[in-house]
């Protein structure tokens, strides 16, 4: 009944044109039921009204994938017909192409839930075998919607997809999946709806368990537990994606029109490894754009094939990042790595208009990565290595030079931030760099850092060991030409006349009884303060601000400020650790910090807004701290208006205090319930009565 209310509103919402509204609705009913046929068909009334006719086309067929009744379904086709007669859509169906090499169980799984989602005569499954000793050939014969290749030989990922991509049918969108991949409910229709949201998307993958730089934050102990997160998570939002310039080939769907022009995998990377990175590169060159579908979930069991021989694995890795360096003249592990850690200094809401400079960008990474959280940033990069600028040229303004020795070309008072991620290390005057790029800084516009600290305390130990090993990569790296302490970076930026200078660290832990006592003894010769926290520090990140003077009451309020932005941001990836909220309770009653302090480093830092603002509340509330939960809540609420636990806490926070009137309105708000909830309004009824 509560469905049926809903939808009548979606259509309501329809026909006064309020699309986005309409499509927010929707949103909520699908994490009802997710297979609604009705929701997928008013979505693709909002998207075809939006003139966004490939989505629009893509809902109608998936409405037409979960729809029951013959009567809807001429409905639903007469839309489709009416699109494809209008010659404006340029969907494709799609291959789904998977390589298989033992592992008959996982391939079996994969295979089954491809069918069980995806149900339609839009795509066709092709497997190519390298060489199974096990019984995969025998079940490939025994199936009669596969088409299959059994090769005498491993050919190796690459080649093997190569060989399976010459047998689709030549206008069919390729997807590329693990043979120990695991499809969920939607996945492949987010994916499908990324690649499709623009025509300059040339390529899409999913979200993970298990897949470096997609993994969701989320962990589970079973593989239906992830299924039942999959059906809250992948419901089709346009907010969900980022820009990438590399994406994993666990799951990657290939828009054909661009592999025809960037051409086939690699296969010189063969048997398998970096593969993916060279694709997703060349489309990023010829200007397409690879994109995270964070709306698409995929289980993936991981390295059941390279997993069983760890040392033959790490040895691919090593020869292959080789090749990639020879044929792209930079390391892929340095030049494309997101600075995830740098960016959690920036504490501007998410709308902001900002411009920031990154010296040292490689390809642009970093810079793409922040123009998916602040999509109104103008970016800037300045690199030394001309193939790593020219791809960052393709979506971001980026100088190749020296930034000691070119021409600087910019605006002065032009830069909100200006980032040195693990740069400054490798200059030959780092002091006079900073002080000649402060004038590119606004007033109050700050510098962003971070230096390795060559005090910690493994690299003292190897030092009185008489080693000084320099490493390829790390504090002792063999290319760089400073090294820093705490003091000597407090002191180099107060030199360079930076001040409200904020200093934060991440630690290097002693792992055995003798690092602790290699640290009690060096610290005993120390007449330094703060020798022990230094000598397991691993890396400083530094804030300093472009402003003459230092205030004492400012610096103060931008440190607690920046201290309370980085428990934010780190409760984003664990709403409940217990350490962060403990640390955020112990600001509230030392530092007096406000309600709206909190809300806004929340607003400013993070992704889940309502969820961590819901277990702060939680945690104030069980901290006698009524006054602050409350307010959290009800801008929990404001955020998240159908979320069943906020909703819920708001209701019986309001419930304690006698606000039984608010609490039940709250609670009547819900599409949805469950046994929490109706006991809370039975209780409140009762007082009512």
């Amino acid at each position: 009944m509560k469905l049926q209310r809903l939808k009548n509103t979606v259509l309501t919402l329809i026909n006064s044109n309020s699309f986005d509204s309409a499509a927010q609705l929707i949103r909520e009913g699908l994490a009802i039921d997710p297979f609604d046929s009705d929701l997928y068909y008013y979505m693709g009334l909002t998207y075809k009204y939006k003139q966004n006719h490939n989505c629009s086309y893509l809902c109608f067929e998936n409405a037409l994938q979960y729809s029951i009744d013959e009567k809807d379904k001429s409905s639903i086709v007469s839309e489709m017909d009416k699109l494809k007669e209008s010659q404006l859509i340029s969907i494709n169906n799609y291959s789904i192409l998977i390589l298989t090499f033992n592992n008959l169980r996982y391939t079996i799984e994969c295979i089954e839930s491809i069918r069980k989602y995806n149900t339609l005569n839009n795509y066709e499954i092709i497997v190519i075998d390298n060489n199974s000793i096990d019984d995969t050939p025998v079940w490939l014969k025994s199936q009669t919607d596969i088409k299959y290749v059994l090769n005498n030989e491993n050919k190796g990922f690459p080649a093997g997809c190569n060989q399976g991509i010459h047998l689709t049918k030549e206008t069919n969108d390729i997807f590329l999946l693990n043979n120990d991949a695991v499809i969920m409910p939607n996945s492949i229709f987010n994916l499908r709806m990324g690649l499709y949201s623009h025509e300059k998307i040339g390529s899409a993958s999913s979200v993970s368990n298990s897949a470096p730089y997609q993994t969701i934050k989320d962990k589970f102990e079973t593989i239906s537990q992830y299924l039942n997160y999959s059906l809250k998570n992948n419901i089709t939002n346009d907010n969900s994606y980022d820009f990438r310039l590399k994406l994993i080939g666990f799951a990657l769907l290939l828009k054909r029109s661009v592999l025809n022009k960037v051409g086939l995998l690699d296969e010189i990377f063969t048997p398998g490894n970096y593969e993916d990175d060279d694709i997703c590169l060349r489309i990023t060159k010829a200007s397409y754009k690879n994109i995270l579908c964070k709306d698409s979930f995929i289980y993936h069991y991981g390295s059941k094939s390279f997993g069983k021989n760890p040392e033959r694995f790490h040895n691919i890795l090593e020869i292959n990042n080789k090749k990639f360096q020879d044929k792209w003249k930079f390391n892929p592990l340095k030049s494309i790595y997101i600075r995830y850690d740098v960016l959690e200094l920036i504490d501007d809401p998410f709308d902001a208009n900002l411009n920031i400079l990154e010296i040292g960008c490689g390809c642009g990474a970093t810079l793409l990565e922040i123009k998916n959280i602040y999509p109104n940033a103008n970016i800037y990069g300045f690199e030394l290595n001309s193939y790593t600028a020219e791809i960052g040229k393709s979506f971001a303004n980026i100088t190749n030079g020296n930034i000691e020795t070119s021409s600087i070309n910019y605006e002065e008072n032009f830069f909100d931030y200006i980032i040195f991620a693990d740069v400054l290390q490798y200059l030959n005057d780092p002091l006079k760099t900073l002080e000649n790029i402060k004038k590119y800084l606004k007033n109050n516009g700050c510098i962003l850092s971070s230096i390795p600290n060559v005090l910690n305390f493994k690299i003292l130990k190897d030092l009185i060991n008489g080693n000084w090993s320099n490493e390829n990569e790390g504090i002792l790296d063999n290319t760089a030409l400073k090294f820093f302490t705490y003091k000597d970076i407090l002191e180099m930026f107060k030199n360079a006349k930076y001040n409200n200078i904020f200093i934060t660290s991440i630690a290097n832990m002693p792992e055995s009884n003798e690092d602790d006592e290699f640290i009690n003894q060096i610290s005993a010769l120390s007449a330094y303060e703060n020798i022990k926290d230094e000598l397991i520090n691993y890396k400083y990140y530094i804030k300093a601000q472009n402003t003459d003077i230092t205030n004492p009451q400012i610096e103060k309020k931008q440190n607690l400020k920046n201290e309370i932005n980085i428990i934010v941001k780190e409760l984003s990836k664990n709403f409940k650790n217990n350490n962060l909220l403990t640390s955020l309770i112990t600001l509230i009653q030392c530092e007096n910090i406000t309600v709206s302090q909190i809300i806004e480093a929340v607003e400013n830092k993070t992704n889940f807004q309502g969820k961590i603002l819901n277990s702060i509340a939680i945690t104030c509330n069980a901290n006698n701290l009524q006054e602050y939960a409350i307010p959290l809540l009800e801008k929990a609420y404001i955020l998240e208006p159908r979320d069943m636990e906020i909703t819920y806490n708001l209701s019986y926070c309001l419930a304690t205090k006698e606000k039984y009137v608010l609490a039940l309105e709250y609670l009547n708000s819900l599409y949805r319930s469950n046994h929490n909830l109706e006991e809370l309004k039975e209780y409140i009824t009762r007082h009512l009565c």
